[in-house]
């Protein structure tokens, strides 16, 4: 699987605050996010930050999965760095929501882990933090792009493989949103986009000539 990329993981957000599939709102989203900044700030002085909602385990599956899709790279820290497994681990104990919603989504993230570690130890006879790089990365290339129709007769994998893997595209589709808008509602994220808002511009010359050029419009 090759990671989703900082510009490319844009495409994921758009213009909504959070992933579809695990139904928040923008409140919610700013609530984690807050909570996360302050679990950061907090870690940084050595109080370690101790999961509300994940297992020990699972915390350890969510922090190599987040850094699986956006990794440390020569622009900005990982997703582990910008508090992405704080802010979901928030997210899935937001109090101020219907208890049905919180439920539903602490259902599909649980659920979709347990998934992930059922598969590894199909394939590979351990869970997915025991599992090398190698065998991570070869679970991930079959569920990361893939639809989750197993009656798609337009897609290369054989039937019976599509029909054991349909909940995993479902769920780390959604996991990967969720760790997008984790990651760019986060101080880092943001300057990782390079956001200059709310900056005066005392005056204004127009479009450079490579902007121009890179619109057809020299």
């Amino acid at each position: 699987m090759s990671t989703i990329g900082r510009r490319s993981a844009l495409r994921l957000i758009g213009a909504a605050p959070l992933a579809v599939g695990f139904s928040a709102g923008a409140a919610e989203v700013q609530r984690a996010r807050e909570g996360a900044t302050q679990a950061l700030r907090a870690a940084a002085h050595g109080q370690a930050y101790q999961p509300k909602f994940f297992t020990s385990h699972e915390w350890e599956t969510v922090r190599i999965l987040v850094d699986l899709i956006l990794p440390r790279d020569e622009r900005s820290g990982s997703a582990t760095d910008a508090g992405v497994p704080e802010f979901m681990d928030l997210l899935m104990v937001d109090r101020l929501e219907d208890e049905r919603g919180r439920e539903y989504r602490q259902t599909s993230m649980r659920g979709g882990l347990a998934w992930i570690d059922t598969e590894c130890r199909r394939r590979f006879g351990h869970s997915f933090v025991e599992c090398s790089p190698a065998e991570r990365v070869a679970l991930l290339d079959d569920i990361a792009y893939a639809k989750d129709d197993p009656d798609d007769d337009d897609m290369p994998e054989p039937r019976d493989l599509r029909v054991r893997l349909r909940h995993g595209p479902s769920f780390f589709n959604s996991f990967r949103d969720l760790t997008a808008s984790g990651f760019w509602s986060s101080q880092m994220g943001v300057a990782d986009l390079g956001y200059q808002g709310n900056t005066f511009v005392a005056e204004w010359h127009g479009p450079s000539a490579e902007v121009l050029r890179k619109i057809g419009v020299e």
